[in-house]
């Protein structure tokens, strides 16, 4: 299955740069941050496609789907065609192809392919995390000075906690903070360019896969409270052990 996956986002990825580079047309779901283009739609019905051919029987779930298919079989396929579709739409290189699989209702598969740097994140339960096949980790950095996060606010879990987050960050700490309007740069925190992601504006198919591949890369997962993350809530933090209570501490 890990190397169908492989396979599979590659393909997705590069019908969806197809797209990109020829240039899209969007339009707006709920609102004017929620867009959807063409591409969406295409790569969707590509991975979809493929994924009942190969699986026949699993749950497939699209961001693009108004239905889930095969709703209880044991393996899930959760995919965002496109994460970052904003970026997409208005020409900016800053957009991935998501991919999770579950098993038994815990995540056990994970790819995030970056088609414009041709860079495949991948992680198996209990397996690692790696880059175009060579192993990535976390960082070891213990201290926000000069750190570099990707830091992310919305109204949705805890949205208080993100105000003192940002609060703080800005007043307390000289971090360099990025909002990418993707889950790729959470993927730079898994493999150490980046210190730390913290963010409550995504959804279960935003959310699974670069979980998954950032605790296989050695980092904390959790949810703004200090839980473990699970799938449903919609805020992460993320960072190496020994960062990670520190940004804890700020959403306080």
């Amino acid at each position: 299955m890990d190397t169908f996956l492989k396979k599979l986002i590659r393909e997705a990825g590069q019908l969806a740069k197809e797209y990109f580079d020829a240039g899209v047309t969007h339009r707006s779901k709920a609102h004017l941050g929620d867009l959807v283009t063409d591409a969406d739609i295409a790569v969707s019905n590509f991975l979809v496609s493929a994924i009942q051919q190969e699986y026949q029987g699993h749950h497939i779930h699209s961001e693009e789907m108004a239905e889930d298919i095969n709703r209880g079989a044991e393996y899930e396929w959760v995919i965002d065609p496109i994460d970052g579709t904003r970026n997409f739409a208005f020409g900016i290189p800053m957009w991935c192809n998501l991919v999770a699989v579950m098993k038994s209702g815990e995540p056990y598969l994970a790819a995030v392919y970056n088609a414009n740097a041709d860079e495949l994140f991948f992680a198996e339960a209990d397996k690692g995390a790696t880059m175009n096949g060579m192993p990535i980790r976390v960082n070891d950095t213990e201290t926000l000075e000069h750190g570099f996060a990707v830091v992310t606010r919305a109204w949705k879990d805890n949205p208080e906690g993100y105000v003192r987050l940002m609060d703080r960050l800005t007043r307390e700490t000289n971090v360099w903070m990025h909002n990418f309007g993707t889950m790729l740069g959470v993927c730079f925190v898994a493999s150490g360019g980046a210190d730390f992601f913290a963010g409550n504006s995504g959804f279960d198919h935003d959310n699974l896969a670069p979980a998954l591949i950032c605790r296989e890369a050695g980092a904390l997962v959790t949810d703004s409270e200090g839980n473990s993350w699970r799938r449903g809530r919609s805020d992460l933090v993320i960072a190496n052990p020994k960062l990670h209570p520190k940004i804890m501490e700020l959403f306080e």
